[in-house]
């Protein structure tokens, strides 16, 4: 039942954008201030999950898809009805981007490993909703396959910015994807260029019936909803590197049983064991003792991530003790 308490981000972005003037910052300010707050207040909780029922955990996946759709409609109403302007819309944009980061691509992780068609189909609807359909493919196929190796564009090597990183790995995830779903023998359809074919015709519609800077907003909350997953890409698996023949074990991901970052995310943090078993429920995933341990949770290191310097003076000196430890 705890999952519940993660729709707070996207109830409070959609009644922001319902209500309008400055509760748009609703959002923002939970996520950007509150929430990291609370990442270095409660100490790691490595307990997990008694019950293995996947009838709430599941609902909360469906409401998340819910919430995000609507909080990107709410967002463009308000653009196109000049409900948002200033300030205002900065706010609603900055608020609602980061909801798509969350209720939108988090849960899109999810959805897209799960072997229901019909979850799976809501997954790349939460994807389209971000303009990054192709991270199914490249997520799926290539990242789980090659992660810590050259061969992955989503793991960030030693010594590399955030801002390096980002500059790299998007359009390089986007060339795996697109050179993967074109080496697909069974299908006649590339279904990267498929679901942009979708995309582009998602987009003139709105560009059609609402304008085109009610498309720029929708195309500039993409872009935060996106960054923010390529963070968390970033902080996942930084310096994990393991050579191609090796078999990828619980040492090749970060994770962090931070209980906001834990509940909030759907237990992404506990990526380690996500890797072992990809198809494993969130609510199942558990904490593991031989996997390298985060010194704070994902909001929590947001900040510090931004500064490389410090980036680097925090987890260079845990990534040379595992180095030592593994023997490499």
């Amino acid at each position: 039942m705890r999952y519940i308490l993660s729709l707070i981000t996207g109830l409070v972005t959609l009644f922001g954008n319902v209500l309008g003037g400055y509760w748009v910052l609703g959002n923002a300010i939970l996520i950007l201030v509150i929430f990291v707050l609370l990442d270095w207040s409660f100490r790691p909780n490595k307990k997990s999950n008694d019950s293995a029922s996947p009838a709430v955990p599941n609902l909360v996946l469906i409401l998340h898809v819910l919430l995000h759709t609507l909080a990107i409609l709410t967002l463009l109403h308000g653009v196109h009805t000049h409900h948002f302007e200033g300030l205002i819309l900065i706010g609603a944009l900055l608020s609602s981007g980061i909801n798509a980061g969350i209720s939108g691509i988090v849960v899109a992780h999810e959805l897209i490993h799960r072997r229901s068609k019909a979850m799976r189909f809501l997954g790349v609807w939460n994807l389209l909703g971000v303009h990054y359909t192709h991270f199914y493919i490249e997520h799926i196929f290539n990242h789980h396959k090659n992660v810590g190796t050259s061969l992955d564009p989503a793991t960030a090597r030693k010594g590399e910015s955030l801002y390096a990183f980002i500059g790299r790995t998007i359009p390089a995830q986007f060339m795996s994807a697109l050179k993967i779903a074109g080496s697909k023998k069974k299908s006649k359809t590339n279904i990267v260029i498929f679901f942009w074919i979708i995309q582009l015709v998602l987009d003139i519609a709105i560009f059609y019936f609402l304008g085109g800077f009610v498309l720029f907003v929708f195309i500039l909350q993409s872009i935060i909803a996106v960054l923010l997953l390529e963070y968390v890409n970033y902080i996942e698996h930084y310096g994990l590197s393991r050579p191609d023949a090796k078999k990828v074990d619980l040492t090749h991901s970060w994770q962090s049983n931070t209980l906001t970052s834990r509940i909030t995310l759907l237990e992404l943090s506990r990526h380690s064991d996500h890797h072992l078993r990809a198809h494993k429920p969130y609510h199942l995933l558990v904490s593991h003792e031989e996997s390298p341990e985060m010194p704070g949770g994902y909001f929590g290191v947001f900040y510090i991530c931004l500064i490389p310097s410090l980036w680097f003076k925090m987890i260079d000196p845990l990534l040379l003790k595992l180095q030592e430890v593994g023997g490499e």
